[in-house]
């Protein structure tokens, strides 16, 4: 996951309407710069290998496991319940014992996963600014200057829907972004969607729309801190 890009570098366009529970309109997407796409060849071994090893694992899998998976509704979602099976990840990787490093990718994975699609999921930078009423453009340096939530999904840049309020962004946003000791934007997102306990185990989000601001400031403040829950 990679910082956020400074000040005068060429911002990058987002792709968000996959992400969003409701439909958008799509968002064109540029490669990043710099990134040759990659080859019709190298697209087949990858698929080739991957598939090797779904059929391994997916000859391991229960049949009440394998069903649940396959009738999820994308596919992203099938190959996300099929390696969640610990035994079937341990199939591929090893035949008696899972593999610790793999499950806790997948974990880390599912978790961003469900972070965007939570509380209305993620916009791209042309709906949130058209929200705001601003450009772009503009949004992209309210991003560099730590003045909205913001997640880097590999081919561009989302912005969590729960910091939109009626009139703009929530009151209390920039606060709390100021008042992070971390950067990482993922543990931030994490951090506003879960329940904490200096908080009585009530969510950050909750919190900041019933106007308490000053308590999540104090929660974000000591977020990420030795021992801090």
């Amino acid at each position: 996951m990679a910082a956020p890009i400074p000040v005068g570098s060429q911002p990058r366009r987002s792709r968000a309407s996959h992400f969003a529970e409701t439909p958008a309109a799509p968002v064109p997407v540029r490669s990043r710069r710099g990134e040759p796409g990659p080859s019709d060849d190298l697209v087949e071994a990858f698929v080739l290998r991957t598939g090797r090893a779904l059929a391994r694992i997916a000859e391991r899998m229960p049949r009440e496991r394998l069903l649940e998976a396959v009738g999820a509704s994308t596919d992203t979602d099938v190959l996300f319940r099929s390696l969640r099976d610990a035994v079937a990840i341990g199939a591929e990787i090893t035949p008696d014992q899972p593999d610790p490093l793999t499950e806790a990718l997948l974990r880390g994975a599912e978790m961003k996963r469900d972070m965007l699609k939570a509380e209305g999921g993620a916009l791209s930078a042309q709906q949130l600014a058209e929200h705001l009423g601003i450009t772009p453009q503009g949004l992209g340096r309210k991003r560099e200057r730590n003045h909205v939530f913001w997640l880097d999904v590999g081919d561009g840049y989302v912005y969590p829907a729960f910091q939109i309020g009626k009139n703009g962004l929530l009151r209390g946003i920039r606060e709390v972004l100021d008042a992070f000791q971390i950067d990482e934007p993922w543990m931030r997102v994490n951090f506003m969607l879960t329940g904490d306990l200096r908080l009585g185990g009530r969510r950050p989000i909750d919190l900041l729309r019933e106007g308490k601001i000053d308590e999540v400031i104090e929660a974000a403040t000591a977020y990420g801190e030795h021992g801090a829950a």
